[in-house]
């Protein structure tokens, strides 16, 4: 109850009133609540939650398509991971190595239903739909990985060796996403930090990765932009 009161208070479901002043939910009232449950599942915050039933397409149906795209990427991400962990755990017990590769399938850039939606929002929706490819995310996390590996090694952000991933980063970007600016190259990188949903996604690799890739590309922008 008091759930659904602070639902009330802050606009994102509000009931009807009768005759003496009393509540009550009506049929859209409960499928909006479906909704709003949905979404906070998938890990979106109240205030996210509002705007995405306040927008202009905000009808019940593309809610529920929307929703169904996501929990299906969950779900395949879940059983991804679970065959990653079941790998870790044998590999634990019958004492062999796992490769680098091997350790972080399942941990991809793009799983997280809340970072899909802020790089719709900070990108647009076409550019996301366009590097939504298996090829694609494959190569970027490839790179994230080989990040995670030359920072855990103690390499510097700005060597050469993370130059050359990150000159392949930009490639891969500019052919297979959108014809992307240096500039534009290097406001994607400060996302990754400064953004919460894509830090939390790239820190999956390693903590502090999303900052060390952003000072790579910071470096590469500068000897590039001149």
């Amino acid at each position: 109850m008091r759930t659904l009161q602070h639902y009330d208070r802050i606009g994102l479901l509000e009931p009807k009133k009768d005759e003496k002043g009393y509540r009550f939910y009506s049929d859209e009232d409960i499928d909006l609540l479906q909704t709003i449950l949905f979404y906070k599942y998938l890990g979106f915050s109240l205030k996210e939650i509002k705007e995405l039933v306040d927008c202009e397409d905000a009808t019940r149906l593309n809610h529920l398509k929307h929703q169904l795209v996501l929990l299906q990427n969950e779900k395949k991400r879940l059983i991804t991971l679970v065959a990653t962990l079941e790998k870790t755990i044998e590999s634990e017990e019958r004492s062999f190595e796992m490769s680098n590769e091997e350790k972080f399938v399942g941990f991809t850039v793009q799983d997280n239903a809340k970072y899909q939606h802020c790089a719709i929002k900070e990108y647009g929706e076409e550019m996301v739909l366009k590097s939504n490819s298996t090829i694609i995310i494959d190569v970027i996390n490839r790179l994230f990985i080989e990040f995670a590996q030359n920072m855990s090694e103690g390499l510097s952000a700005i060597s050469k060796e993370n130059g050359d991933l990150v000159a392949e980063l930009y490639q891969v970007i500019c052919e297979n996403a959108f014809d992307c600016t240096l500039e534009d190259f290097s406001g994607i990188a400060y996302a990754y930090v400064k953004n919460p949903e894509f830090s939390k996604n790239i820190n999956q690799f390693g903590e502090g990765v999303s900052q060390y890739i952003c000072d790579a590309v910071q470096e590469f922008v500068s000897k590039h932009i001149r």
